[in-house]
């Protein structure tokens, strides 16, 4: 599991944080978001190797709307505490971290149709 988690600290807009996490994952509670949100806990978890076939089928790339959500965040204003595997991390190092799995998984891709075609 290679799992990003995000501490929000709390401020006068957490329910525009709230709106926005639900947004992205409608199965979080925003009684949860809020108490995890004032506590300190890890308010957003995602799982960089998350894979939906039908999302894939439509073209769309999670771990980007997830980049997007936080980009979102940090707009509003919210300070934003990365984690990956526990470890805290920066927003610079998780964009290399995305940059590294997408060039991963177009190399593997390519490799793919190469054998195919042999």
């Amino acid at each position: 599991m290679d799992l990003i988690q995000c501490k929000i600290l709390p401020d006068s807009q957490t329910v525009s944080y709230i709106s926005l996490i639900r947004k992205f994952d409608r199965t979080l509670s925003i009684k949860d978001l809020k108490k995890k949100i004032e506590n300190g806990a890890f308010a957003l978890e995602f799982d960089l190797e998350y894979y939906d076939v039908v999302e894939d089928l439509n073209e769309i790339d999670r771990k980007m709307v997830f980049r997007e959500l936080l980009e979102q965040l940090l707009h509003t204003g919210a300070k934003v505490e990365l984690y990956h595997n526990g470890e805290k991390i920066t927003l610079t190092l998780l964009d290399n971290w995305l940059k590294t799995i997408e060039l991963i998984s177009a190399q593997s891709e390519e490799h793919i149709n190469k054998e195919c075609d042999e």
